[in-house]
């Protein structure tokens, strides 16, 4: 059976996987968190923050319009 490998360390065996991602990453890799075992990648990201979808903005946008429908037609049709 092949030894699963570190993710960031191709010539060392993983003994870890993260929680978030599932890379499988070494001893000295893994990072220790609240929200259990991280690669380094995903403790980066966390770091950064959540990463807004334009579809996100697109979603506003028609909530906006679709108010602005709902209150102005009725005035506009008399």
């Amino acid at each position: 059976m092949t030894p699963i490998r570190c993710a960031y360390h191709p010539d060392r065996d993983a003994l870890h996987y993260c929680n978030r991602c599932g890379k499988p990453v070494c001893p000295d890799c893994v990072v220790r968190a609240a929200a259990g075992n991280l690669c380094r990648a995903c403790v980066e990201g966390m770091r950064r923050g959540p990463a807004r979808s334009p579809h996100v903005w697109l979603w506003v946008a028609a909530g906006v319009a679709l108010v602005l429908l709902v209150v102005l037609l009725p005035r506009l049709l008399r």
